[in-house]
């Protein structure tokens, strides 16, 4: 299995309430995607980042799919609309 991470630093002022939606109801209309959880920083630490998305995925390929999937496409246009910095991860799970 392949876990996704992405971490979002927002513009100051940036109301992520669109974006959060949108995310949320990727797992319906992208089958690849096995789970998916998203959420938004509750501790406000220094090192804290805004928000985050952690997927699992079958394969690498099937994220391949997901990122290039029609139903992704707005989510991107959000992220990049409203982030300062974007950081990703992927790595295999057992």
């Amino acid at each position: 299995m392949i876990r996704h991470v992405v971490l979002f630093r927002w513009k100051p002022g940036y109301d992520p309430g669109e974006w959060l939606a949108v995310v949320r109801g990727l797992p319906a209309r992208i089958p690849e995607i096995q789970s998916l959880s998203v959420g938004e920083d509750v501790l406000h630490a220094e090192r804290s980042w805004d928000a985050a998305i952690v997927a699992d995925f079958e394969r690498i390929e099937d994220v391949a799919t997901y990122t290039a999937h029609p139903a992704h496409q707005p989510a991107i246009a959000l992220s990049g609309a409203g982030a300062e910095q974007i950081v990703s991860v992927d790595f295999e799970v057992a």
